[in-house]
Protein backbone atom coordinates (compact mmCIF):
# COMPACT_ATOMS: atom_id res chain seq x y z
CA UNK A 1 0.00 0.00 0.00
CA UNK A 2 2.04 2.98 -1.31
CA UNK A 3 2.75 6.16 1.15
CA UNK A 4 4.63 9.06 0.79
CA UNK A 5 5.75 11.72 3.31
CA UNK A 6 5.21 15.36 3.26
CA UNK A 7 6.95 17.27 6.01
CA UNK A 8 6.13 14.61 8.61
CA UNK A 9 2.61 13.94 7.22
CA UNK A 10 2.02 10.44 5.35
CA UNK A 11 -0.17 10.51 1.71
CA UNK A 12 -1.75 7.52 0.60
CA UNK A 13 -2.10 7.32 -3.35
CA UNK A 14 -2.26 4.06 -5.47
CA UNK A 15 -1.12 3.66 -9.08
CA UNK A 16 -3.61 1.71 -11.55
CA UNK A 17 -2.81 1.27 -15.05
CA UNK A 18 -0.13 2.44 -17.71
CA UNK A 19 0.75 4.89 -20.18
CA UNK A 20 0.80 9.15 -19.70
CA UNK A 21 0.52 9.83 -16.06
CA UNK A 22 -2.91 11.04 -14.53
CA UNK A 23 -3.56 12.20 -11.19
CA UNK A 24 -6.71 11.89 -9.83
CA UNK A 25 -7.86 13.91 -6.34
CA UNK A 26 -11.43 13.63 -4.92
CA UNK A 27 -12.85 16.14 -3.14
CA UNK A 28 -13.40 16.94 0.17
CA UNK A 29 -15.31 14.47 2.66
CA UNK A 30 -14.49 11.80 0.23
CA UNK A 31 -11.60 8.89 -0.71
CA UNK A 32 -9.68 8.00 -3.62
CA UNK A 33 -12.05 4.77 -3.60
CA UNK A 34 -14.62 7.16 -5.18
CA UNK A 35 -12.63 7.16 -8.39
CA UNK A 36 -13.19 3.14 -8.55
CA UNK A 37 -16.55 3.20 -7.74
CA UNK A 38 -17.89 5.36 -9.94
CA UNK A 39 -16.09 4.00 -12.84
CA UNK A 40 -13.80 6.36 -13.58
CA UNK A 41 -10.44 3.99 -12.91
CA UNK A 42 -11.90 1.30 -14.82
CA UNK A 43 -12.75 3.70 -18.01
CA UNK A 44 -8.94 4.72 -18.08
CA UNK A 45 -6.02 2.19 -16.91
CA UNK A 46 -5.80 0.61 -20.33
CA UNK A 47 -4.54 4.22 -21.85
CA UNK A 48 -3.01 6.53 -18.80
CA UNK A 49 -1.26 5.35 -15.69
CA UNK A 50 -3.82 6.31 -12.60
CA UNK A 51 -1.64 8.06 -9.65
CA UNK A 52 -4.88 8.65 -7.17
CA UNK A 53 -4.45 10.21 -4.30
CA UNK A 54 -6.30 10.85 -0.90
CA UNK A 55 -6.35 14.28 0.29
CA UNK A 56 -4.39 14.68 4.33
CA UNK A 57 -7.46 14.55 6.39
CA UNK A 58 -9.11 12.06 3.91
CA UNK A 59 -8.98 8.58 3.58
CA UNK A 60 -5.82 6.50 4.71
CA UNK A 61 -3.46 9.85 4.83
CA UNK A 62 -2.27 11.37 8.37
CA UNK A 63 -4.85 13.29 9.82
CA UNK A 64 -4.05 16.17 11.38
CA UNK A 65 -5.88 18.74 13.71
CA UNK A 66 -4.14 21.71 13.01
CA UNK A 67 -5.92 23.98 10.48
CA UNK A 68 -2.53 25.20 9.56
CA UNK A 69 -1.20 22.39 8.27
CA UNK A 70 -4.22 22.43 5.59
CA UNK A 71 -3.07 25.78 3.53
CA UNK A 72 -2.84 25.84 -0.14
CA UNK A 73 1.09 25.38 0.00
CA UNK A 74 0.10 22.39 2.44
CA UNK A 75 -2.55 20.38 -0.38
CA UNK A 76 -0.46 21.03 -3.36
CA UNK A 77 2.99 19.83 -1.83
CA UNK A 78 1.47 17.09 -0.84
CA UNK A 79 0.63 15.87 -4.78
CA UNK A 80 4.21 16.77 -5.83
CA UNK A 81 5.80 14.62 -3.03
CA UNK A 82 3.21 11.70 -4.52
CA UNK A 83 5.40 12.81 -7.83
CA UNK A 84 8.65 12.89 -6.94
CA UNK A 85 8.29 9.73 -4.82
CA UNK A 86 7.20 7.98 -8.33
CA UNK A 87 9.95 10.20 -9.97
CA UNK A 88 7.34 11.66 -12.53
CA UNK A 89 8.52 14.99 -13.83
CA UNK A 90 5.57 16.39 -15.20
CA UNK A 91 1.85 14.56 -15.65
CA UNK A 92 -2.00 15.51 -16.81
CA UNK A 93 -4.08 16.52 -13.26
CA UNK A 94 -7.80 16.05 -12.99
CA UNK A 95 -9.42 17.12 -9.91
CA UNK A 96 -13.38 17.43 -8.94
CA UNK A 97 -14.82 19.65 -6.10
CA UNK A 98 -12.15 20.44 -3.54
CA UNK A 99 -9.69 18.53 -5.78
CA UNK A 100 -10.57 21.07 -8.64
CA UNK A 101 -10.12 23.73 -6.32
CA UNK A 102 -6.32 22.54 -5.66
CA UNK A 103 -6.05 21.92 -8.96
CA UNK A 104 -5.92 25.56 -9.64
CA UNK A 105 -3.62 26.18 -6.69
CA UNK A 106 -0.88 24.05 -8.81
CA UNK A 107 -1.23 26.14 -11.41
CA UNK A 108 0.18 28.89 -8.98
CA UNK A 109 2.77 27.31 -7.31
CA UNK A 110 3.86 24.18 -9.56
CA UNK A 111 3.03 25.02 -13.03
CA UNK A 112 5.99 23.15 -14.51
CA UNK A 113 4.91 19.70 -13.67
CA UNK A 114 1.18 19.43 -15.24
CA UNK A 115 0.90 19.59 -19.12
CA UNK A 116 -2.99 19.88 -18.78
CA UNK A 117 -5.96 20.53 -16.05
CA UNK A 118 -9.38 18.96 -15.38
CA UNK A 119 -11.40 20.85 -13.12
CA UNK A 120 -14.66 20.13 -12.52
CA UNK A 121 -17.16 20.86 -9.94
CA UNK A 122 -15.04 24.28 -9.09
CA UNK A 123 -14.34 28.10 -10.31
CA UNK A 124 -11.43 30.58 -9.73
CA UNK A 125 -13.08 33.15 -8.42
CA UNK A 126 -13.54 34.34 -5.59
CA UNK A 127 -17.39 33.28 -3.83
CA UNK A 128 -19.98 35.52 -3.03
CA UNK A 129 -21.42 36.77 0.09
CA UNK A 130 -24.43 33.83 -0.47
CA UNK A 131 -21.59 31.33 -1.26
CA UNK A 132 -19.39 31.96 1.62
CA UNK A 133 -22.46 32.22 4.00
CA UNK A 134 -23.21 28.95 3.03
CA UNK A 135 -19.25 27.60 3.93
CA UNK A 136 -19.67 29.33 6.92
CA UNK A 137 -22.71 26.76 7.88
CA UNK A 138 -20.98 23.33 6.58
CA UNK A 139 -18.49 24.97 9.52
CA UNK A 140 -20.93 24.74 12.40
CA UNK A 141 -22.30 21.41 11.19
CA UNK A 142 -18.61 19.93 11.44
CA UNK A 143 -18.40 21.86 14.77
CA UNK A 144 -21.34 18.82 15.49
CA UNK A 145 -19.46 15.82 14.74
CA UNK A 146 -21.26 12.83 12.87
CA UNK A 147 -24.44 13.18 15.08
CA UNK A 148 -24.85 16.66 13.64
CA UNK A 149 -24.01 15.55 10.36
CA UNK A 150 -25.89 12.67 10.03
CA UNK A 151 -28.88 14.86 10.99
CA UNK A 152 -27.85 17.36 7.84
CA UNK A 153 -27.55 14.91 5.53
CA UNK A 154 -31.07 13.42 6.52
CA UNK A 155 -32.57 16.51 6.42
CA UNK A 156 -31.48 17.13 3.19
CA UNK A 157 -33.02 13.39 1.68
CA UNK A 158 -30.15 11.20 2.34
CA UNK A 159 -31.63 7.66 3.51
CA UNK A 160 -29.60 7.14 6.42
CA UNK A 161 -28.89 3.14 6.31
CA UNK A 162 -26.57 0.93 8.50
CA UNK A 163 -24.15 1.52 5.57
CA UNK A 164 -24.31 5.52 5.81
CA UNK A 165 -23.40 5.49 9.49
CA UNK A 166 -20.31 3.24 8.82
CA UNK A 167 -19.30 5.30 6.45
CA UNK A 168 -19.52 8.30 8.61
CA UNK A 169 -17.93 6.49 11.48
CA UNK A 170 -14.95 6.79 9.61
CA UNK A 171 -14.90 10.21 9.20
CA UNK A 172 -12.12 12.32 11.63
CA UNK A 173 -14.46 15.57 11.72
CA UNK A 174 -11.56 17.57 14.03
CA UNK A 175 -9.55 16.85 11.05
CA UNK A 176 -12.11 17.83 8.30
CA UNK A 177 -13.15 20.93 10.96
CA UNK A 178 -9.35 21.93 10.61
CA UNK A 179 -9.04 21.37 6.63
CA UNK A 180 -12.08 23.13 5.87
CA UNK A 181 -11.21 26.51 8.35
CA UNK A 182 -7.89 26.86 6.59
CA UNK A 183 -7.33 29.28 4.49
CA UNK A 184 -7.18 27.74 1.38
CA UNK A 185 -7.30 30.81 -1.71
CA UNK A 186 -4.11 31.07 -3.54
CA UNK A 187 -2.04 34.60 -2.96
CA UNK A 188 -2.03 35.13 -6.50
CA UNK A 189 -5.42 37.64 -7.53
CA UNK A 190 -6.20 36.35 -11.23
CA UNK A 191 -3.51 34.04 -10.77
CA UNK A 192 -5.59 31.93 -13.69
CA UNK A 193 -6.04 34.02 -16.08
CA UNK A 194 -1.52 33.17 -16.85
CA UNK A 195 -2.31 29.56 -17.18
CA UNK A 196 -0.48 28.62 -20.06
CA UNK A 197 -1.61 24.38 -20.00
CA UNK A 198 -4.84 23.46 -21.74
CA UNK A 199 -7.43 23.45 -19.27
CA UNK A 200 -10.95 21.55 -18.99
CA UNK A 201 -13.95 22.98 -16.94
CA UNK A 202 -16.52 20.73 -16.32
CA UNK A 203 -19.63 21.52 -14.18
CA UNK A 204 -23.33 21.03 -13.68
CA UNK A 205 -25.65 23.67 -14.58
CA UNK A 206 -27.60 23.49 -11.70
CA UNK A 207 -24.45 23.86 -9.20
CA UNK A 208 -25.62 24.95 -5.95
CA UNK A 209 -21.97 26.33 -5.33
CA UNK A 210 -22.78 29.18 -8.36
CA UNK A 211 -19.40 27.46 -10.14
CA UNK A 212 -21.78 27.25 -13.55
CA UNK A 213 -21.93 31.33 -14.19
CA UNK A 214 -18.64 32.05 -13.02
CA UNK A 215 -17.47 29.40 -15.01
CA UNK A 216 -18.80 31.20 -18.46
CA UNK A 217 -16.74 34.01 -17.32
CA UNK A 218 -14.04 32.38 -16.71
CA UNK A 219 -14.03 30.97 -20.57
CA UNK A 220 -14.07 34.97 -21.53
CA UNK A 221 -11.25 35.85 -19.73
CA UNK A 222 -8.82 32.68 -20.38
CA UNK A 223 -8.18 31.57 -24.27
CA UNK A 224 -6.69 28.24 -22.86
CA UNK A 225 -9.99 27.19 -21.32
CA UNK A 226 -12.73 24.32 -22.69
CA UNK A 227 -15.84 24.51 -20.93
CA UNK A 228 -17.76 21.25 -20.90
CA UNK A 229 -21.47 21.87 -18.93
CA UNK A 230 -24.13 19.81 -18.23
CA UNK A 231 -27.93 20.73 -17.96
CA UNK A 232 -30.38 19.57 -15.13
CA UNK A 233 -27.28 18.53 -13.19
CA UNK A 234 -25.90 19.90 -9.79
CA UNK A 235 -22.72 19.35 -7.49
CA UNK A 236 -23.22 15.27 -7.88
CA UNK A 237 -22.43 15.67 -11.22
CA UNK A 238 -19.23 13.60 -10.20
CA UNK A 239 -21.38 10.88 -9.67
CA UNK A 240 -22.49 10.24 -13.14
CA UNK A 241 -19.41 9.07 -14.68
CA UNK A 242 -20.85 8.04 -17.91
CA UNK A 243 -21.62 12.03 -18.78
CA UNK A 244 -18.29 13.25 -17.61
CA UNK A 245 -15.98 10.61 -18.80
CA UNK A 246 -16.31 10.93 -22.33
CA UNK A 247 -15.69 14.49 -22.69
CA UNK A 248 -12.74 13.64 -20.60
CA UNK A 249 -11.37 11.15 -22.82
CA UNK A 250 -12.27 13.75 -26.09
CA UNK A 251 -10.20 16.45 -24.44
CA UNK A 252 -7.24 14.19 -23.46
CA UNK A 253 -6.98 12.88 -26.99
CA UNK A 254 -6.83 16.24 -28.78
CA UNK A 255 -4.06 17.50 -26.36
CA UNK A 256 -0.81 17.97 -28.49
Amino acid sequence: MPFTENEGVKIHYKIEGEGIPLVLLYGFMDTLDEWYELGYVESLLDNYMLIIIDLRGHGLSDKPHNSDLYSMKHLTSDIIAVLDDLEIEKTYFWGYSMGGHIGFGLTQYYPERFSAYILGGISPQPFDEEIIKKGDGLRDILKGGSERFLEYIESGGTEITDEVIEAISKFDFKALLAFWSADLIPEKEGYYRKVKAPIMMYVGEEDGWGHYPRNLEFVKEAKNVTLYSFPEVGHELHYNGDMVIPSVIEFLKNIK
